[in-house]
């Protein structure tokens, strides 16, 4: 039960932790909505976005080294960003984004996928490995109408 109740709490400052293991790598950038919407569509990389709150929350705080160390382990194949959930509560949820921290992986201007919390570095990293890969082998195959989503 204490645990379906951490993972209910929200962000909040209550079980606020934070961990700084990531000592030389640099923070994942914070993107506005229009910065956003112009990443997503003008990038020539897949995007990975974090919808996350910057204090007081001890979920986000706990994946904030991992994601930067995916952004340093990704550099040049994957973009990653992130937003802030509460300014921009409306988009993460149109794109399946129920909690903070979710992850938004875009390509070609298109959402394929949609993680939530809980999550981890390595999920991460296993996703968006699996997605280069796939799109590696088939790059001319295009997304199906089902599969689009407009945002």
């Amino acid at each position: 039960m204490v645990c379906g109740l951490t993972l209910l709490s929200g962000c909040n400052g209550s079980n606020a932790t934070t961990k700084s293991s990531a000592v030389n790598l640099k923070p994942v950038p914070v993107v506005n909505a229009s910065e956003f919407y112009e990443l997503v569509q003008s990038s020539e990389e897949p995007v990975l976005v974090e919808f996350s709150v910057m204090t007081g929350c001890f979920r986000c705080n706990d994946m904030r080294p991992q994601v930067q160390q995916l952004r340093d382990d990704l550099r040049g194949r994957v973009e990653i960003v992130r937003m802030d959930y509460h300014s921009n509560q409306t988009l993460a949820a149109s794109l399946g984004a129920t909690v903070c921290p979710s992850y938004v992986l875009f390509s070609n201007g298109q959402p394929l996928w949609t993680q939530n919390y809980p999550s981890s570095g390595g999920l991460l990293s296993s996703k968006v490995s699996q997605q280069l890969t796939d799109n590696s082998q088939s790059p001319s195959e295009n997304r199906s109408a089902e599969d689009s989503t407009s945002f």
